[in-house]
């Protein structure tokens, strides 16, 4: 086990600084959070900061146990390290041999490629959106399954890019279960949470189930209060892990040991891939592996409904840090950040500045990166517009305020967001989440009301199981399109590009790419969504 650095120190004054970073939180009247910070594996500093739940008036202590998102698939990929070390299954199997629903799509998806994101596979909760799901109504194992029986392309040919796709974690637990016997949550309890002794941890494969001390989630509501917004997931091992700061104290403690897998399991499971041409990736087995202020970091982020997580870890340093929170507005990957600024002061470096002259900060206005800005490559793009002194970020029906750190560097911290523009008046970086993606302006296409009529009609996806009907819409910018659709209200899509429209979303959107046959007449649509790409829509007579 690492001996953490002498000078290394936790005293009162620091824990009053930490403190400080919740106050905000430290109320009977809002949701909240509870930190955990752990030193060579053991807690050294637990706290809470508002309410458990807000109907009842039940506080928030240490042993709240939190719905932490993503954060669970660390643990999905420790079962099956232990399944392969068991010699139940190899990571280079063809995921097929255990789930042969999964269509040929001709080169191979192993279960190494579930593991990095790096299957190509559309992302599942996108996939549910687009069929028809809505926030509110209950997701099972079948019904992942059934959407991804339906498809009939992948995003890229597997291990040639990296794009974070929950289907392929839903798919390792179904590969746990056709296995080991057992459901991903019976198996992790008996191999796992039972040995540690997390005894408030476990896989929540049932939404009606009670538990007694799970937090209530929250998110804000437009003018003051929250409402309700719990997760209604019956799936298992991409999410739904249940926990508290205090049980993950013993899950920190087993990185350091290997209690459970044995130190060279435990190390490979936080070494990153690598891609089909030699490259190296930032992702390990559920685990995003960097380098942060000059110090290696392992860890990862949460975020479901309103429930949100961050457990980062500096393992030369001994020093972990996590925040689980239930609220949605909240940022614990800022959070977990600040607290180890805190802690450790000057063992960490100063965050530079990016460079190169490309991004060289100058004096830049909201109104200098007002406009419509595109990665053609990706099929993303983002919409700011500049009003009441500040740029502002179209978000499908809201828009987000940017905060101006600095000349030429516009944030959005609840998302980990970061717009930066240099020298170029036409291109702009924007980091989200760590994920760094180059933009281009465009001017949009002004299409007219004959062209607006010609694209109208219904379209059926065979891959969804769904028609839209696309309508005419009287846009911000002029004539525009939207998609309509049952249980749904109008989605408005503005026009890019010749044939070519696009909707705002954090995930840089969706585009619809419109296409003809030879006598030009519209045949179908392409959609891109974020974690999907050219979904086929075919125009129905």
């Amino acid at each position: 086990m690492p001996t953490a650095p002498s000078n290394w120190t936790f005293d009162a004054n620091t824990r009053e600084r930490v403190d400080d970073i919740f106050a905000a939180w430290a109320t009977t009247d809002t949701p909240g959070m509870t930190l955990g910070i752990y030193r060579d594996g053991a807690p050294l500093y637990t706290a809470a900061y508002g309410m458990a739940n807000l109907e009842h008036g039940i506080p928030l202590s240490p042993g709240s146990i939190f719905h932490v998102a993503s954060i669970s698939k660390q643990f999905t990929d420790l079962c099956i390290a232990l399944l392969a070390a068991d010699g139940l299954l190899d990571i280079d199997d063809d995921i097929r041999q255990y789930i042969p629903q999964v269509p040929d799509f001709g080169p191979t998806i192993t279960i190494r490629h579930l593991i990095h994101h790096t299957s190509g596979l559309r992302d599942q909760w996108q996939l549910l959106n687009l069929s028809g799901w809505r926030e509110q109504d209950l997701v099972t194992d079948d019904d992942v399954l059934y959407l991804v029986e339906r498809q009939q392309a992948l995003n890229f040919p597997p291990n040639t890019e990296y794009l974070y796709s929950n289907t392929g974690y839903t798919l390792l637990s179904l590969i746990v279960r056709r296995t080991s016997g057992a459901s991903l949550r019976e198996f992790a309890q008996e191999r796992i949470f039972r040995p540690l002794s997390m005894t408030s941890t476990h896989f929540h494969d049932d939404h009606a189930e009670i538990v007694r001390g799970r937090t209530q989630a929250y998110e804000p509501v437009d003018g003051g209060g929250y409402r309700i917004s719990i997760p209604v997931f019956d799936v298992a091992g991409t999410t739904s892990l249940f926990t508290t700061v205090e049980d993950l104290a013993k899950w920190e403690s087993n990185y350091l040991t290997g209690t459970i897998g044995g130190p060279d399991l435990i190390a490979e499971m936080q070494t990153p891939g690598t891609f089909a041409d030699g490259s190296a990736m930032e992702y390990a087995w559920g685990l995003r592996v960097v380098e942060w202020r000059g110090r290696h970091r392992v860890g990862h982020s949460g975020a479901d409904n309103g429930y949100r997580a961050d457990f980062l870890r500096l393992p030369e340093l001994g020093f972990a840090v996590t925040v689980l929170s239930n609220v949605s507005n909240s940022a614990p990957g800022l959070l977990t950040e600040r607290v180890a600024e805190i802690v450790l002061g000057d063992l960490l470096r100063s965050e530079v500045a990016p460079s190169g002259a490309e991004w060289t900060t100058t004096p830049v206005t909201a109104d200098n990166i007002a406009g419509l800005w595109t990665n053609a490559e990706r099929g993303q793009h983002l919409i700011i517009s500049a009003r009441e002194g500040g740029a502002w970020l179209d978000v499908g029906d809201k828009s987000l305020r940017l905060d101006e750190e600095r000349p030429g560097l516009f944030t959005y911290p609840a998302f980990r967001l970061q717009i930066m523009a240099g020298q170029d008046p036409d291109m702009l970086r924007v980091v989200l989440d760590g994920n760094v993606t180059s933009f281009s302006r465009v001017e949009p296409w002004l299409l007219a009301t004959t062209e607006l009529t010609a694209l109208c009609g219904t379209y059926w996806s065979d891959e969804l199981g769904v028609s839209y009907e696309v309508v005419p819409m009287e846009g911000a910018v002029g004539p525009s399109i939207a998609i309509r659709r049952r249980k749904f209200d109008d989605q408005v899509f503005r026009p890019l590009a010749v044939d070519t429209f696009v909707r705002d979303s954090l995930d840089f959107g969706i585009r619809l790419t419109f296409e003809r046959s030879n006598d030009e007449t519209v045949s179908g649509f392409l959609m891109t969504a974020g974690r999907i790409r050219n979904l086929v829509f075919s125009r129905q007579s």
